[in-house]
């Protein structure tokens, strides 16, 4: 890790990629205070990625919290124009039990929403801005996708309630034994929970996926509207997967994960969560995600390895044409470059580049 503190660590250098991607499909930084009333996080607690919240009492007696999310703030302050779309980006510092120390933490929280008149250029814009997250952060990734109509569609088949909850469950552990066990536990419905159990054994390409989904009687809207969404990401990174699933209270539609190799757990988490903008009183739609930088701690560490991709030395025969003209064609390239006359003794560059009368030597 570098000790130099005038080059950006990992988890900066992240952030400030991931702003630079949703800047340039038009998402505005949103900015949010620190803490909320206790009572937005109370009533919306199953929302939260932890229960555990940090309260403290405010001067005037109202109890507030240190925000462990900042969807919820988004959608309070969300104010509603027709036929209009409202994009907005954040990087914000959130305050809750990290899955790296299960301590609390202060954790950087990088993510977008979308609301407003949502159709479905939008939803596919989000999805593929959250797989080219994950490209960001590592080649190595896969966003898992769902439709969380076609897995209610199928629940709400189940009769018994308890049996349902179970079901429910064991679909997002993919606990296919357990799932055959709940067949012969409630026979009078044996043939819905085979049917939802099914959706898990659903292993074979996208393609084959949907052509499942279809014999199945899957809801045709939800299948046509998966596939879309599907056909405009990148076919390698992306599978069908309905074992995601978003809390039934709040989201509905498009549920998405994203996972990158090595790491454990999900590193992206999004969806359609109109449900949530209802309950908060919002008659528009919305899509978002967010990207988890706490799960990614040991990642961004073996990143700072280097500070930059390329030291460019120049000689003091360079003119600052030349300088800047060689710098920006390396950056054409997809590498970091800084600039300098004299190389410091505690920068790590992967590359050093000497230039001297505008060539490199």
């Amino acid at each position: 890790m570098s000790d130099n503190p005038m080059v950006p660590k990992g988890e900066e250098r992240m952030v400030q990629a991931l702003r630079a991607l949703y800047s340039s499909y038009g998402y505005a930084k949103y900015k949010m205070n620190r803490f909320e009333e206790y009572d937005l996080y109370a009533r919306n607690k199953d929302f939260l990625v932890s229960g555990n919240i940090i309260t403290f009492t405010d001067t005037d007696g109202s109890l507030m919290a240190l925000k462990p999310d900042v969807t919820l703030s988004i959608v309070k302050g969300f104010r509603e124009e027709s036929q209009c779309v409202s994009r907005v980006a954040y990087d914000e510092k959130v305050y809750r039990v990290s899955s790296a120390s299960s301590t609390f933490r202060e954790i950087t929280q990088v993510g977008l929403e979308c609301l407003g008149d949502i159709g479905n250029v939008q939803l596919g814009e989000v999805a593929l801005l959250a797989q080219k997250s994950l490209k960001l952060i590592s080649e190595r990734s896969m966003l898992a996708i769902s439709h969380m109509d076609i897995t209610e569609a199928f629940l709400l088949d189940i009769s018994s309630l308890k049996a349902r909850k179970e079901a429910l469950s064991y679909l997002e552990k993919r606990n296919i034994s357990a799932m055959d066990k709940l067949v012969s536990d409630y026979p009078e419905c044996s043939e819905a929970i085979m049917k939802l159990g099914s959706l898990m054994k659903l292993n074979g390409s996208n393609k084959e996926t949907l052509s499942s989904l279809r014999a199945m009687g899957a809801k045709e809207k939800a299948v046509e509207e998966l596939e879309e969404i599907v056909s405009i990401l990148d076919e390698e990174k992306v599978r069908i997967d309905f074992s995601v699933l978003g809390g039934m209270n709040y989201y509905n539609g498009i549920t998405f994960r994203g996972y990158i190799y090595g790491v454990p757990g999900p590193v992206v988490s999004g969806g359609q969560y109109d449900r949530l903008m209802a309950r908060m009183g919002k008659k528009a739609k919305a899509i978002g995600f967010a990207v988890y930088l706490d799960s990614l701690e040991k990642l961004l560490e073996e990143t700072e390895e280097y500070d930059v991709d390329v030291a460019l030395v120049y000689s003091e025969d360079c003119s600052m044409l030349d300088v800047i003209k060689t710098a920006e064609e390396i950056r054409e390239s997809g590498r970091s470059v800084s600039t300098m006359k004299k190389l410091p003794q505690k920068l790590k560059s992967r590359e050093t580049v000497f230039l001297k009368g505008g060539e490199n030597a």
